[in-house]
């Protein structure tokens, strides 16, 4: 069997942003709404667009679009600060497009954030289709954004496979209908157990690409 769909989660999969998001958010919650966080308090607000956990949570509801504002513009300026570069990730984003892999994204950060990181981190015009979180009523466990993703590339599922770092990640691969792999290759993982049972799991990001070309799956 050979794929011809690779999707991936982008935070904690492709990029380590979640540090800069939590300090953005810390930043901007202690900044605009007097109230200061530490990172489980904002961990715990994950699930929405950074956008909706600031609407979500703000006590002071005058500030919300201040405080949106200001977030992005921290997540910009800081990128560099908390997100390293990896130039294995690159290697196999542009390895998987020379083999003619159709790529893309599903995740749960607004576009907004996404754009600013895609372009910090050189991903621009690698992926076919991005789906964030503004692009789905239902945020992973839910499959819509792989559902959408498959329809896009009219991709077979048994040719497909979901890449992510977090056990809500495996279960949206499954529900989907599609193969599933768990990744640990990057610092910091979102889930340190996968009681969904991925098909695979790596924790280098070349062991995906060695395995690929071992079972002649390209």
């Amino acid at each position: 069997m050979k794929f011809r769909t690779v999707l991936f989660d982008f935070d904690g999969t492709l990029a380590n942003t979640l540090p800069l998001t939590i300090y953005g958010m810390q930043e901007a919650f202690q900044k605009f709404d007097g109230r200061l966080f530490d990172k489980e308090g904002i961990v715990m607000m994950f699930g929405p667009t950074e956008d909706g956990m600031i609407a979500k949570n703000f006590r002071h509801r005058e500030n919300i679009q201040e405080a949106i504002d200001f977030y992005y513009q921290f997540y910009e300026n800081r990128h560099h600060d908390y997100v390293e570069d990896n130039a294995d990730i690159l290697k196999l984003l542009r390895e998987l497009k020379e083999y003619d892999v159709k790529i893309g994204v599903i995740t749960g950060k607004s576009r907004r954030a996404y754009l600013l990181s895609e372009k910090a981190l050189g991903f621009e015009g690698l992926f076919e289709s991005v789906i964030t979180g503004d692009d789905v009523s239902r945020p992973k466990p839910d499959p819509e954004g792989i559902i959408k993703t498959l329809k896009k590339f009219g991709a077979a599922p048994e040719s497909s496979i979901y890449i992510g770092d977090s056990n809500n990640d495996i279960l949206a691969g499954k529900a989907a209908g599609i193969q599933t792999a768990a990744v640990q290759w990057l610092p910091v993982s979102q889930s340190n157990s996968f009681p969904a049972k991925p098909d695979y799991y790596w924790t280098k990001v070349h062991e995906f690409m060695d395995w690929l070309k071992a079972e002649k799956a390209l």
